[in-house]
């Protein structure tokens, strides 16, 4: 009996003590300001897979330096009880020095496709327009020029 207790706490401190934070962080190129944001229970859903979401539109009128999210050890024991269903993750959001949050991708008024245009310009048009349209949360404008 008492080596049956002995291999559970075994297993159990392995399994404690073996397990590792999980990290990822995205940079700018933009200058780290004063104003850090953090989220310490972000939530975010199906092992991850339904990212978590952290406005900070408020808190980084410049737009954000950097951010990171973390799994510590107790964001998985949540996890862990949830079978995964409920993921929560720590979040980190530097904002940014200066300048403004439309400086950081420039954006096009509008894509043109000249009328000789193959398919892959024209498909590659398309794609530009729809790119832009999701960095400016706008509709994007294609002219197509006619002969």
């Amino acid at each position: 009996m008492r080596s049956n207790v002995t291999l559970v706490l075994t297993l159990l401190a392995a399994c404690v003590l073996l397990t590792g934070c999980w990290q990822a962080k995205v940079t700018t190129n933009k200058e780290p300001g004063s104003t850090v944001v953090q989220d310490k229970w972000a939530p975010s859903f199906l092992y991850g897979l339904v990212g978590a979401k952290v406005d900070v539109s408020g808190e980084c009128p410049n737009g954000i330096a950097s951010a990171e999210r973390i799994i510590r050890v107790p964001n998985g024991i949540v996890g862990l009880i949830t079978l995964n269903i409920y993921f929560p993750q720590t979040v980190t959001v530097t904002c940014a020095a200066g300048g403004s949050m439309s400086s950081a991708v420039p954006l096009k008024k509008n894509v043109v496709v000249p009328s000789n245009a193959t398919n892959a310009e024209r498909q590659n048009a398309l794609m530009d327009a729809i790119v832009q349209s999701r960095l400016a949360q706008k509709p994007a404008t294609v002219h197509v020029v006619t002969d």
